[in-house]
């Protein structure tokens, strides 16, 4: 285990969400090469980004190692801050990449693994598969979180630094004479370590609701209600198929009775 740089912060725990993913586009392509490889038919990259509002991964996330398949050249990536934290290739089949992420050393934490299926082909409904095929582009990520449970005070003061927010501002310098530049978000969503209340513009293209419509508590909300809803129609159909198997049973018992009553009858026949 890495040694620790500093005592623990105790009863403490520091949480960071960011996205686990890919994007696929069918060849020829303009961000990758032409001709493309014999056989190749995709291009695909596979990442592990910040969420689009949230503070700057490489604060905790210092190196990325991904797995591919076996059969392509150099199958282990190792990726290094400050990134960005992917791996651009072609192909034509879909495979599971491992992920393995390494922190700060200041953290003092291990390694942890993550896996993303490389997804290359459209999915979900017709009118989102059909916007995947008009657009080119095939998107499949999800959300991640890591915990770091009584964290260094090293790795703590970093994590609640200010400055882990300046990837999202720009230079803004005010007019007049001595006026010094400063930092400024342009963006109109508060930066924060967690969800954003609302959706970020740009976030959650491929995720089926359009730019924008995922990575927020909106979004998490959405789909609390929808695994609500799907939940209840589960139960329904498990007490209707109760009920069916219910059915069933007596249908059985009752023929079991008359083969019995027959072949006693038969019995006394001879």
């Amino acid at each position: 285990m890495p040694a620790q740089t500093s005592k623990r912060v105790r009863n403490t725990q520091l949480r960071r969400h960011f996205l686990i993913g890919n994007e696929a586009h069918v060849l020829p392509h303009p961000t990758y090469p032409s001709p493309p490889p014999d056989g190749h038919t995709k291009g695909w990259k596979v990442y592990v980004r910040p969420l689009p509002n949230g503070p700057d991964m490489t604060t905790w996330l210092k190196k990325v190692q991904f797995k591919l398949h076996h059969t392509y050249t150099d199958a282990s990536r190792m990726i290094e801050a400050p990134g960005p934290f992917e791996v651009s290739e072609t192909g034509y089949g879909e495979f599971g990449v491992e992920i393995r992420l390494y922190f700060a050393p200041e953290s003092g934490e291990k390694a942890v693994y993550r896996e993303h299926y490389l997804v290359l082909a459209p999915y979900g409904s017709e009118e989102q598969k059909a916007r995947q095929k008009r657009e080119n582009v095939v998107v499949a990520e999800r959300l991640e979180t890591i915990e770091f449970n009584e964290p260094t005070q090293e790795f703590f003061k970093a994590m609640t630094a200010e400055e882990q927010f300046d990837w999202l501002k720009s230079k803004k310098v005010g007019r007049g004479k001595g006026r010094k530049a400063e930092m400024v978000s342009e963006s109109e969503v508060e930066p924060t370590a967690q969800l954003p209340e609302r959706p970020v513009e740009g976030s959650g293209a491929g995720n089926g609701l359009g730019a924008g419509g995922a990575w927020s508590r909106v979004y998490e909300r959405q789909v609390l209600a929808q695994m609500g809803q799907s939940a209840a129609s589960l139960e329904l159909a498990l007490e209707h198929e109760k009920r069916e198997m219910e059915a069933r049973r007596r249908k059985m018992e009752e023929l079991g009775v008359a083969i019995t009553s027959n072949e006693a009858l038969v019995g006394r026949c001879f």
